[in-house]
């Protein structure tokens, strides 16, 4: 036993006491009963802890981590334990079972979440009432709730990532996609299979930015888990991201396919404090008020100053190309006056440099008026922000045959 209790301390890094608080989450309290049992064999509660498995078990009998505490310690009143998960016959699952114990406690250890801004979320538009964020490195998926722009953390919940990990390049790498998407509809659990669980939510991989850099693969969703575990270990899938069937009921009243609720998955979030988080708000609106300003002012060399010669690609025209289509467009145009609203902006996760900004733009000129939801790509380079891609934003639904990953 005395080996079991080691392994435990040693995947907590910092001993610390955890609040006994439970909210009506599913998977909070799931994870409070499973992480109470291992503070009784931390504390050496042998008995106690054996108990708390127990009544585990009873609530949640397809514990796959709970069957395997119970095991160890029906094991350890026959004798000592020659190391963690002496009752399992194969070394995958062990290693499996200490990763999500490791990132059970470490999430429960820190507060960042609750006191810092994630700095991936620069504004979020007044027609989402929710966003979701997703850091695979702490295999957590958060949702935030928008207050007038701003992001409040409203709930959390235990993930499992693809396989091979994070970063998806191609078709059937089994790794998680790093980057900024969508949630395209709902699956019901009536149409697919067992694997799944309760339902699914397809996202928009890949994007324009996926699309730029060659990467492949598709069919990423949110979905639940297999009916014969409570939830999977932290890197499992096949690149999709995975939540307890609890879990994945309990967060369907968050997402909203119509209304494309925004799904930012990171490899790891930059938390930061609010006079950070509000000073690059600041400069984003200002930023975008003056690529506007430029744009209205029908000053062409203005206007082209806020666009990247080396790096703009969009709708096949390079930056010569979409240089020469501006300068032909606006030749008659004796006015133009440009306004936006719903207003998202994201620091694009993985990439350094790189903020994606989306909006509802109306445009008005002597000629043109017209309505549509846009999105760029702004990549800094020499300390200057320049507009890399322009494009239409769009939302095809894709279909509900499962895609190869």
């Amino acid at each position: 036993m005395k080996t079991v209790v080691r392994c435990l301390m040693a995947l907590c890094l910092i001993t610390a006491v955890f609040a006994d608080d439970m909210n009506d989450i599913p998977g909070n309290s799931y994870e409070q009963s499973l992480l109470n049992t291992i503070r009784e064999i931390q504390s050496l509660n042998h008995q106690q802890a054996l108990d708390r498995t127990r009544i585990l078990l009873e609530q949640y009998p397809h514990s796959r981590l709970g069957q395997m505490l119970y095991a160890d310690l029906l094991l350890a009143k026959a004798g000592p334990l020659t190391h963690f998960g002496s009752g399992l016959e194969v070394d995958q699952a062990v290693q499996d079972f200490k990763h999500e114990i490791r990132q059970r406690l470490q999430h429960e250890s820190s507060d960042a979440h609750q006191n810092m801004y994630p700095g991936n979320i620069v504004f979020l538009a007044e027609n989402q009432p929710y966003a979701i964020l997703v850091d695979l490195q702490s295999s957590r998926i958060y949702v935030y709730r928008n207050e007038q722009g701003t992001p409040i953390l409203e709930t959390d919940y235990f993930i499992s990532i693809g396989l091979k990990g994070a970063g998806k390049e191609k078709r059937g790498d089994q790794k998680t996609p790093i980057g900024i998407y969508h949630v395209t509809r709902y699956i019901d659990d009536g149409e697919l299979p067992d694997l799944y669980g309760r339902g699914a939510f397809p996202i928009s991989y890949p994007n324009v930015w996926d699309v730029r850099k060659k990467r492949t693969g598709g069919g990423i969703w949110i979905h639940g888990t297999p009916s014969y575990t409570y939830n999977r270990s932290p890197w499992a899938s096949n690149g999709c991201i995975v939540v307890s069937n609890p879990d994945f009921i309990h967060i369907d009243q968050y997402i909203k396919p119509q209304m494309h609720t925004p799904v930012v998955v990171a490899d790891k979030i930059d938390w930061l404090n609010q006079e950070q988080w509000q000073s690059q708000r600041q400069y984003w609106l200002k930023t975008i008020s003056r690529w506007l300003g430029d744009w209205q002012s029908l000053d062409h060399e203005r206007y082209r100053q806020h666009y990247s010669r080396q790096e703009y690609h969009a709708y096949g025209r390079d930056f010569k190309k979409w240089d020469g289509h501006k300068r032909w467009v606006n030749r008659k145009k004796t006015y133009v006056k440009v306004e936006y609203n719903n207003l998202n902006v994201f620091n694009y996760p993985g990439e350094k440099d790189l903020v994606l900004v989306q909006f509802q733009q109306n445009y008005a000129s002597n000629n043109l008026n017209l309505i549509s939801p846009k999105e760029l790509y702004w990549h800094r380079k020499d300390q200057q922000w320049q507009i890399v891609y322009e494009g239409t934003r769009t939302f095809p639904k894709p279909g509900a045959n499962i895609v190869a990953n």
